[in-house]
């Protein structure tokens, strides 16, 4: 694992839950609940990501959380309709993430 980060996660149900994310070598995207926890969701980035949208791309971005704002937020595009919203503490940490993926 060569990289670790606390953000906020929300899921299709847009709750927004601090969750911890592990991206592996091999290009996976681990979610993790905490930096002890098995992951609880597995993007495969190369194979599972269709694309990656900046927060002020996002039409129908849900309410965030106290503090957060459309620059910090961006969207993993996956299959079948579904998606990931990530949300950072700041727009610098979103786009260097952004240019990880």
């Amino acid at each position: 694992i060569i990289y670790l980060y606390s953000t906020w996660c929300g899921f299709i149900f847009k709750q927004w839950k601090k969750r911890f994310l592990l991206l592996t070598a091999e290009g996976s995207l681990l979610v993790c609940h905490d930096v002890s926890s098995p992951p609880d969701q597995l993007v495969l980035l190369q194979s599972s990501c269709e694309a990656i949208v900046e927060g002020k791309d996002i039409l129908d971005l849900p309410k965030l959380p106290s503090g957060g704002c459309r620059d910090c937020c961006f969207a993993l595009i996956l299959p079948q309709d579904k998606f990931l919203l990530l949300l950072t503490e700041t727009a610098t940490d979103c786009r260097s993430l952004c240019l990880l993926y």
